[in-house]
């Protein structure tokens, strides 16, 4: 009689034990700061998009490394593996972290990582470029584009050599009758690999509290049509004025847009929630049922059913 009661018991305690655990899960979240690191396929197109303050500006650092299993190019079939693949990625995700802390004299990234790589990184480097005759360049191209116009800039990667693309706002020159505040939706990074494996792109970011200049002309602002150097009081004025509308409209098609977005993320927030009510729903029925279950067996032993 005794073991019935513990087995019964056991069965009601590791119940509850799951209920909970179930509803701790959902609260315990981990969070580190890495650099992003994006896996794009063969043939492949991702994107990212980078949101920069109207009065501030940004540097980017793009490292293109493969994944730890390879080809060669002369035979496809001949699949290889990257030896100490987790101590190479780990050697550049540090990399990078450091090369976003690092200045030149005009508040510049450097273009060059600052530690040389341990000899098992080297190595592995060394034996991946020679499966691929010591070429350096990838077939993963940089697109670096404004959503507010039509101009763009596509830049070549190497493997383990970073990309670094400092002042974004200043990277894609534009003639003057196209320059504008910092779009709402900000600058587009595209990466198109037409290499024939997958790549890995390590992808990180720096904000600067520097807004634009344009080397061209020094006297040029933001908005071409209205220059401070030859402008009356009346035309200034007009001017602000015309920029807020501007601005304003702008906004607010931003807005829509943002609440479509959230609209469908609310959607799938519903969905899971009503998902999770269910699974939380049958383990209380099932708790229900055990408790019941116990209840009626104590009862007929005490011979009170």
């Amino acid at each position: 009689m005794r073991l019935v009661k513990n087995n019964e018991r056991n069965i009601l305690f590791w119940s509850v034990v799951s209920l909970l655990a179930i509803f701790l899960a959902g609260s315990i979240t981990h969070v580190k700061g890495y650099p992003m690191m994006l896996k794009i396929e063969e043939d492949e197109e991702r994107c990212v998009r980078l949101n920069i303050p109207e009065d501030d500006d940004a540097h980017m650092v793009i490292l293109v490394i493969p994944s730890a299993a390879y080809s060669n190019v002369d035979d496809d079939s001949d699949q290889k593996f990257i030896k100490n693949y987790d101590t190479l990625e780990r050697h550049f995700l540090g990399q990078m972290q450091k090369i976003t802390q690092r200045r030149t004299k005009n508040a510049a990234l450097v273009r060059k990582f600052p530690d040389k790589p341990p000899t098992e990184v080297q190595s592995s480097m060394d034996e991946f470029l020679k499966s691929f005759n010591g070429s350096l360049k990838t077939e993963c191209e940089v697109e670096l584009t404004n959503t507010k116009s039509t101009n763009s800039r596509t830049m070549d990667t190497y493997w383990f050599t970073p990309l670094v693309i400092n002042h974004v706002r200043r990277a894609i020159r534009t003639p003057k009758k196209d320059r504008e505040s910092s779009p709402l939706d900000g600058y587009a990074v595209c990466f198109q690999n037409d290499h024939h494996e997958v790549v890995h792109v390590i992808l990180d970011s720096v904000m600067v509290g520097e807004g634009p200049e344009y080397d061209d002309d020094e006297n040029a602002s933001e908005d071409p049509a209205f220059q401070s150097h030859h402008l009356t009081p009346l035309a200034d004025q007009l001017g602000e004025s015309i920029q807020a509308a501007k601005t304003v409209i702008t906004e607010m098609e931003y807005m829509e847009r943002r609440e479509s977005r959230m609209r469908l993320t609310a959607n799938s927030i519903n969905s899971r929630v009503r998902f999770f009510s269910y699974i939380s729903v049958g383990i209380l029925l099932l708790v229900t049922y055990l408790q019941v279950t116990y209840l009626k067996r104590y009862f007929r032993k005490k011979k009170l059913l």
